[in-house]
């Protein structure tokens, strides 16, 4: 039973890397605790189980809890940059430009069409 728990610990570390969020990182992270905790109190398989299920969904609420803190930062950080700024910027400009452009062009098509 102890080989068979390395090896799920093992395998738990190594498809940490593959994670690309940290609500999959916490889900792994919490099942592998959770299954040694499930383990060390049941001392059977179906505590082992239940240990995994209930970890792995800890683990997942706060790594989601942490991906949103991470994404609500970043979008703050890009609200206070210069270069986000200047963006928005040059786009109400050019959306102000091309508002005067049509306005001219059809300002230009109504005379053309009284002209004739």
């Amino acid at each position: 039973m102890r080989v068979l728990m390395m090896t799920a610990a093992s395998i738990s570390i190594g498809l940490l890397g593959a994670c690309d969020n940290s609500a999959k990182s916490g889900s792994l992270i919490g099942a592998g605790t959770g299954a040694l905790a499930g383990q060390a109190i049941g001392g059977n398989t179906e505590g082992t189980l239940i240990g995994a299920g209930v970890g792995a969904l800890g683990g997942y609420l706060v790594g989601n809890e942490m991906d949103k803190d991470r994404a609500q930062k970043q979008r703050q950080q890009e609200a206070n940059s210069p270069v986000y700024q200047n963006n928005a910027e040059s786009q109400r400009l050019r959306a102000e430009n091309e508002r005067l452009r049509l306005q001219a062009e059809n300002e230009r098509l109504r005379r053309q069409l009284e002209d004739d």
